[in-house]
């Protein structure tokens, strides 16, 4: 790795420190820079103001879910639905660390709008394959609605659930997911 990309990255995680150890609304340029062991204008030369840091922690973010369903999706078998399952085992095996930066990046979000439309994109692209997939639209939908819901209460720290509640939850999901594909390949053979 360069110098330069090690410091972006070094920058990258400090700032992410930073969110985790005193929330979005504590993150200055200059505790990141500290925390960092960067001097200020070292950090303004790879971010020229906070919005362009956090929007690189936002990028990192979405880079970080999608590595984490691809590696998922590397190591499951060829058949259908594969992207919705993927989405259900990756949610699974989340980083719980990465709940407390989550809730952290929202705020962040919340505070500047602009923020939100790479994620949005990505959530837009992947609805769009889980309801392309082999069952019904609605119901793919309604599956990844529910993993959705459970990474939120995770992220904000309000999930009622114990660990294997929560695996079972996530089990049934991907039962339910072969389940409606079954159904809708026998309407499709009965029609």
């Amino acid at each position: 790795m360069s110098p330069r990309a090690s410091s972006y990255n070094t920058i990258i995680d400090a700032a992410e420190a930073v969110v985790i150890e005193a929330g979005a609304s504590h993150m200055t340029l200059d505790a990141v820079a500290t925390k960092a062991g960067v001097s200020k204008g070292g950090l303004l030369h790879h971010f020229p103001n906070k919005v362009a840091l956090l929007a690189a922690m936002v990028e990192r973010q979405i880079t970080f879910h999608q590595d984490a369903r691809k590696k998922v999706l590397k190591n499951m078998p060829k058949g259908p639905c594969r992207e919705l399952k993927s989405f259900i085992i990756a949610a699974q095996n989340r980083n719980p660390m990465h709940d407390r930066l989550g809730a952290s990046m929202s705020a962040a979000v919340s505070h500047d709008p602009h923020l939100s439309e790479p994620v949005r994109k990505v959530v837009r692209e992947s609805y769009m394959k889980f309801t392309e997939s082999d069952i019904q639209f609605e119901r793919a939908a309604i599956i990844a609605l529910a993993v959705d819901g459970m990474r939120l209460q995770e992220m904000l720290s309000i999930s009622p659930f114990n660990d294997e509640q929560r695996l079972r939850i996530f089990d049934e999901l991907l039962r339910l997911v072969d389940e409606f594909r079954e159904k809708k390949s026998k309407r499709q053979k009965d029609e």
